[in-house]
């Protein structure tokens, strides 16, 4: 008696379940077939946050879906604002339900979402994208979707290492330059795992944060995997998602350049205010003249970057002449590089970070006037360091404008515009890097003032 009573639970658990799978497909039936238009027509176009208005898919929305489509690996530098989290949720959803590919063909999960590093933000994509389908009753797990049986998992950046395992038809990576900066590299990794496993759409989509990370790197990189898609306030503007007064008012934040017209750092550094360092920008002649020269290097061959810069000195006024900075170079290439730079400055001064006293070595084994720059010592009046002496006085320096910056150092410039002071006063160099800077700080420093102590390393110097 007790078996025939587990039979018939057993059968009219299969019967619920079969009834709510047959009424399930039922509903994602009225989506087979739709274009992409179809689709946003059928679910309810997109809310406008501060009309509370429904709007229309605008053109920038439309023509960013067909790159998604055409070139399936994206790169998306965007404003805030413009709805691109919200339209690629909107694609996401559309893969998933106008045919039964990722459902037929998924392995372990259709899509892999990464978000921010705290998990409600994981939590919360997912809700937008279930939200998208009013009425439909979706299982109560918080991170994970399932539209038409395709599997959609939403992951915080702290936890893609989790993600690496699986076989994904879309990777999208949302406001991934705001992740934190030993968590970008691993999520682009694990993002590009998939490419040979899968082939899959593969979408970064931020708003800039700050110069030297994860956006800017990907931005530089010649030739790239990636379509590229730029897309400032003057796209908003052109197609009726910002209004000329919004965008009016938005101008008096210091952010606005960084927030709305893609520029990496502005208005985010406490040292180099924004307005500041634009006043110092401008076109002049690059070509060397009879001033006084100096060439500052700031070393690296693994995380940071190796800058060096050139400066000459004219009526008073110091320039930049070059801005170099590379990105895991070998040490010989830098090292002719450097040879090649002081041959050009007519073997002036050059100034290195003491960290790398090797390279020191090498420089004054080849004839070069190269001396070292311990950036830990202390100030001649030992109540500061000379890091933050100096940073104080290179930021009057700025603001005096007793120096100029070429327009085309865009490297220099946003460091400048992005870096803040630490607890101990220095550039808190935690998030940013900051390469470019510290060559500047010690030029504008030393050309200023011969006051600041040199600290030499003879050649024959063991400390390595």
């Amino acid at each position: 008696m007790a078996n025939l009573k587990q039979d018939l639970t057993l059968t009219k658990a299969k019967e619920a379940f079969n009834q709510i799978s047959h009424e399930d497909n039922d509903y994602w039936n009225q989506f087979k077939g739709l274009s992409w238009q179809q689709f946003n027509e059928k679910i309810g176009m997109p809310l406008n946050v501060k009309t509370k208005l429904h709007t229309k898919i605008y053109q920038y929305e439309d023509d960013l879906i067909q790159s998604y489509l055409k070139h399936k690996m994206v790169w998306v530098k965007k404003a805030t604002g413009l709805g691109i989290t919200e339209i690629t949720i909107r694609f996401i959803a559309w893969m998933c339900v106008k045919d039964d590919e990722f459902r037929d063909n998924q392995i372990d999960v259709s899509v892999v979402i990464f978000t921010g590093t705290r998990t409600r933000l994981a939590v919360q994509i997912i809700e937008r994208l279930k939200g998208l389908f009013i009425g439909h009753i979706f299982e109560e797990r918080e991170t994970i979707g399932y539209v038409n049986g395709a599997k959609i998992e939403s992951f915080p950046s702290s936890s893609t290492e989790t993600a690496r395992g699986l076989n994904p038809f879309i990777v999208f990576m949302d406001e991934g330059d705001f992740f934190e900066k030993n968590e970008q590299e691993e999520a682009r990794t694990t993002a590009e795992r998939y490419i040979i496993k899968t082939h899959p759409y593969i979408i970064f989509v931020s708003t800039p944060n700050l110069p030297g990370g994860l956006f800017e790197v990907m931005e530089k990189e010649e030739p790239s995997q990636y379509h590229k898609v730029f897309l400032p306030y003057t796209i908003g503007l052109r197609d009726g998602m910002y209004t000329q007064e919004e965008i009016d008012e938005g101008k008096k934040s210091p952010s606005f350049e960084r927030e709305y017209n893609l520029q990496y750092g502005v208005g985010v550094g406490d040292i180099f205010p924004s307005l500041a360092v634009d006043a110092i920008v401008e076109d002049y002649d690059l070509t060397l003249n009879n001033g006084p020269k100096l060439i500052t290097v700031d070393p690296a061959y693994g995380s940071s970057n190796f800058a060096i810069l050139g400066f000459e000195l004219n009526d008073g006024i110091i320039y930049v002449k070059d801005n170099i900075e590379e990105s895991r170079p070998s040490p010989s290439a830098m090292l002719e590089k450097l040879i090649w730079l002081s041959n050009k400055y007519n073997n002036c001064l050059m100034l290195v970070d003491s960290a790398h006293p090797g390279l020191i070595r090498d420089l004054q084994q080849r004839g070069i006037n190269c001396q070292s720059f311990r950036f830990g010592a202390m100030a001649e009046d030992n109540n500061q360091s000379i890091i933050s002496k100096m940073t104080f006085e290179t930021s009057q320096a700025v603001q005096e404008k007793r120096v100029r910056i070429h327009k085309t150092f865009t490297t220099l410039i946003t460091q400048l515009k992005a870096v803040c002071f630490n607890s101990k006063g220095h550039p808190d160099k935690v998030k940013l890097n900051f390469d470019s800077g510290d060559c500047y700080i010690m030029g504008v420093n030393h050309l200023k003032s011969n006051k600041i102590r040199i600290i030499s390393v003879g050649i024959n110097d063991d400390n390595e």
